[in-house]
């Protein structure tokens, strides 16, 4: 691919983040605008998750990134009440667009009080295997 093609590839990106997360930014508190901004929008997302913003850098290098992505779908998933296995297996079957259901139903609302640490022994063996890697 040429560095044009690479641009608008990236462009597409950031087009599909911003219509799949405009409404969970602003029911967390921020503006719509701050999801259609590259790499900015990332550090917004860390502090909607609640996750370290020096993750954000983990999503510059390959294969790391691959993974990180997977776990920040579920983490925003997680962030707006969505806890369930099904709601799991479902973002990360469909590359996070399942996050559209949630930005587009009817209330998202985030959850102040969710907790970090994972409710089961799996959770926690899957939460220590991925920082591994």
């Amino acid at each position: 691919m040429t560095l044009t093609q690479w641009i608008f590839f990236a462009l597409g990106i950031q087009v599909v983040h911003f219509l799949g997360t405009w409404k969970l930014y602003k029911a967390a508190g921020y503006q719509a605008w701050q999801a259609a901004v590259p790499i900015y929008n990332a550090f917004i997302l860390m502090k909607i998750i609640k996750r370290p913003t020096w993750w954000v850098l983990l999503l510059f290098i390959p294969t790391i990134n691959l993974i990180l992505f997977g776990v920040i779908w579920v983490e925003t998933l997680r962030s707006f009440g969505k806890n369930s296995a099904k709601d799991t297996l479902l973002v990360l079957a469909t590359f996070g667009l399942y996050l559209f259901t949630l930005n587009y139903s009817q209330n998202p609302t985030p959850r102040a009080d969710r907790s970090l640490q994972p409710k089961t022994g799996f959770g926690e063996t899957v939460s220590s295997i991925l920082f591994a890697v």
